[in-house]
């Protein structure tokens, strides 16, 4: 066995990495103008453009980088067999702390993580896992073209995350594990004439994989939902409850199971390094009513981020 005496796994932004999104369609991306996100004026049905349809058009919701991202680890690992069915007996652990471990990741910027010393086995892995909070924080402020209304009918151009939530990816409101979400339509926004006012963190809980409603029908094994090929691999996504077992409805889903079978298995030896890259590249979408009779903005959504184990021997 080979004792890798860190304390820290480098964490760098703005890598080509992973993508771990639960949307169905198409990343978006928002068009900014001179630094101002691109809305139109007035009340509108779609007010945001997005730049990454075909074409360009306006919609109701585009995605961004947002200033802060905040993400709670429970388990990151290596294994030799897949942990999709929610057996871990064959990992060896980087990260594996039943209280979990929350990281910031500012945009811009690189940081690290702070972590206890771990050991990894010599050996070669053909599996990584991942076990994370399934609510994810978002802190996000920018300038629009254009004046929206946020919470409690606030008016302006300069706008940021002001209401801690959690939304419900559903936007359902419900009982979680994190809390009562907030009802569909809740603005987590304020905006205002003058420059932002310091943003908060909102959050939001990923509380279903497979259908738009918690009413759907729920997938076995913690709705769980094949997403295909990654990139490193192919991925397996599971909700989880507190104490790890499957989840079973919205109301009782807390952790996020991400399984990655990679194409190209991590061979570890005694001299071994690990670099955890993240990226939050189009992590948040921003929320907008489908009103025609208003130009609310609703919130930031948080879709999961993007990240990738590098082992080099």
């Amino acid at each position: 066995m080979k004792t890798l005496h860190l304390n820290k796994i480098i964490i760098l932004i703005g890598l080509f990495l992973i993508s771990i999104t639960f949307s169905t369609g198409a990343d978006a991306s928002c068009r900014y103008n001179s630094g101002l996100l691109d809305v139109q004026s007035g009340d509108q049905e779609y007010q945001v453009y997005d730049d990454a349809i075909a074409g360009g058009r306006y919609v109701d919701a585009c995605n961004d980088t947002p200033d802060e991202y905040e993400i709670t680890f429970y388990k990151l690992g290596l294994c030799t067999a897949t942990t999709a069915a929610n057996d871990l007996s064959s990992c060896q652990y980087i990260v594996n702390n039943t209280s979990g471990v929350t990281h910031v990741i500012k945009a811009g910027t690189s940081g690290t993580m702070a972590i206890p010393e771990f050991s990894i086995d010599n050996g070669t892995y053909t599996h990584m896992v991942i076990l994370v909070s399934n609510k994810l924080g978002i802190k996000h402020s920018f300038k629009a073209a254009n004046s929206l209304t946020g919470a409690s009918s606030s008016t302006g151009t300069s706008c940021w995350t002001s209401v801690a939530g959690p939304s419900a990816y559903t936007n359902e409101q419900f009982t979680s594990p994190h809390g009562a979400t907030t009802a569909d339509g809740a603005q987590l926004i304020s905006c205002g004439a003058a420059s932002a006012s310091a943003p908060v963190f909102s959050y939001e809980v990923i509380n279903k994989l497979t259908g738009e409603e918690c009413s759907d029908s729920w997938a076995a094994n913690g709705d769980y939902s094949n997403f295909g090929t990654v990139g490193n691999g192919t991925a397996e996504v599971s909700l989880l409850k507190t104490d790890n077992s499957f989840a079973t409805a919205c109301t009782d889903a807390a952790r996020i199971l991400w399984t990655t079978t990679l194409t190209t298995p991590y061979v570890v030896t005694a001299d071994s390094t690990f670099q955890l890259n993240m990226k939050t590249t189009d992590s948040v979408s921003i929320d907008f009513s489908n009103d025609e009779n208003d130009n609310n903005i609703i919130k930031m959504g948080a879709d999961p981020i993007q990240l990738y184990l590098t082992v080099t021997e």
